[in-house]
């Protein structure tokens, strides 16, 4: 990991461990929105999963060609834009300590907890994410409303074991 002095402005503004946590607590909520309304026995966002949506939000070309509605099939989109499993494949690689770090940050300021290999938003740290994305810039407030969406989204499309192998990756 680069020190922080030695970070480009351009990471140092969108790839800082706070901003990240806040677009990675989106992703959780929204993950975690989805799995209640189906049921589901899962307990937040897997890990790995964690990666892949980060490269889905982060990448702001990606983040324009997302689906408007989450019954849309990842492997649909992925035909529709088939430019995209290279992008975010390398995304994920790029982002990797990062995302670590947003982790990290997020646990350590009350915003994120890990539950087993997972990681799941804290209910009590909605009201700072809610002001935070109020007063910020349109493209924050895009990161975070897409973020919650492509939380969703995954969790609606199957295994994580199926998300990584429709976009060629390994856990």
């Amino acid at each position: 990991m680069t020190s922080w002095h030695e970070r480009t402005i351009e990471q140092r503004n969108l790839l800082n461990p706070a901003f990240c946590a806040v677009v990675l607590w989106h992703i959780a909520l929204g993950y975690r929105e989805e799995a209640l309304s189906t049921e589901s026995d899962e307990d937040g966002l897997p890990l790995e999963l964690s990666f892949v949506a980060t490269s889905l939000v982060l990448r702001g070309q990606t983040r324009s060609q997302l689906p408007s509605t989450i019954r849309t099939s990842l492997i649909a989109w992925l035909q529709d834009n088939p430019l995209e499993r290279s992008a975010i494949a390398r995304g994920v690689e790029i982002l990797r300590p990062y995302v670590r770090e947003a982790i990290i940050f997020g646990v350590h300021h009350g915003a994120l907890i890990t539950v087993g290999p997972s990681v799941a938003p804290i209910d009590s740290a909605k009201k700072k994410m809610t002001s935070y994305v109020k007063h910020a810039g349109p493209d924050v407030q895009d990161c975070a409303r897409r973020g919650q969406f492509v939380g969703r989204w995954l969790q609606k499309n199957g295994t994580s074991a199926t998300t990584l192998a429709l976009l060629g990756l390994q856990p």
